[in-house]
């Protein structure tokens, strides 16, 4: 087998996502999926959730540990792979620095309440084995619009689940997905998504334009008139709000998709002003545009 082949060997994709923070780290399939797989606006759902045995999983990693024998540092693969019991968990960890000795840390992809199945002590063993940071995604701090796209989580589950990491030692990153209001609640999404995120303490936030994907509930509630999507100007006017009002400290502030063109980024709180600068650059510049299109 060719070093291609053999990396296809051991995904169930031929793309593989992980975190910008994770790029450059060993990725290692442990699950497919995600165990919620009930967003309206997520396509993430087309895979059945499934985890992997530990035969599969230690054979992918015999693979994985003779590509990449050098990597410091292992992404666990899967939508929420968090969600694997605890045990399972360490002893792939186990088998992972059996393989691969120059493995120090571990991260991977969790949600809230994947976080708050776990006990302390099964939180505090994980990091002891090395979990350094979790993704999360976040998306809103609004009650409301938790619901509307059944996230499946409450903003007070999002803080107990955060405050559950802190006490463990572990970080976290958080994506939270611009528009997700609609229309409808842009402001009351920009205001209590930045409430809820300065009470927690996350290393990263990572914001994304809503997309719409195609068979998503999401979709069916547009067809409906039941989701008003905001254009890329709304959508930077609401992140303007977002950014007045957040204020967390030593957390690494992204957002890759402004306007749909742009990477804007800076560490929070001393870039916060440069993030706003050029936020405001953006909608001038946007503004110019489509007047010079209705000229």
């Amino acid at each position: 087998m060719t070093r291609e082949e053999r990396y296809a060997a051991i995904y169930s994709h031929d793309t593989v996502y992980c975190p910008p923070q994770e790029e450059g780290c060993a990725m290692l399939e442990v699950a497919l999926g995600c165990s919620w797989g009930k967003c309206n606006f997520c396509d993430f759902a087309k895979d059945k959730f499934t985890i992997h045995p530990m035969e599969k999983i230690e054979e992918n990693l015999k693979i994985l540990a003779e590509l990449q024998p050098e990597k410091e540092r292992v992404f666990f693969l899967g939508e929420n792979a968090l969600v694997l019991d605890t045990r399972k968990l360490l002893d792939i960890m186990a088998l992972c620095r059996n393989y691969m000795p120059k493995v120090t840390s571990f991260a991977m992809y969790a949600r809230f309440d994947d976080v708050l199945r776990k006990s302390d002590k099964e939180l505090a063993e994980l990091r002891e084995a090395g979990l350094e940071d979790l993704h999360i995604g976040f998306e809103s701090g609004s009650d409301s619009i938790l619901a509307m796209m059944n996230k499946g989580v409450t903003s007070f589950e999002m803080l107990e689940a955060s405050q559950k990491l802190d006490k463990a030692g572990i970080g976290y990153f958080f994506t939270v997905i611009l528009g997700l209001g609609g229309r409808t609640y842009r402001n009351l999404h920009a205001l209590e998504t930045s409430r809820l995120l300065n009470r927690m303490h996350p290393k990263g936030i990572w914001c994304l334009n809503l997309k719409l994907w195609p068979h998503t509930p999401l979709e069916k509630m547009v067809e409906r008139g039941e989701f008003d999507f905001m254009n890329p100007w709304e959508t930077l006017l609401e992140e303007r709000i977002l950014l007045q009002n957040l204020n967390v400290e030593n957390c690494f502030y992204m957002d890759t998709t402004a306007l749909d063109l742009v990477t804007i980024e800076g560490m929070l709180p001393n870039a916060k002003e440069s993030l706003l600068a050029s936020i405001n650059r953006l909608l001038e510049w946007e503004e110019m545009r489509c007047r010079y299109q209705r000229d």
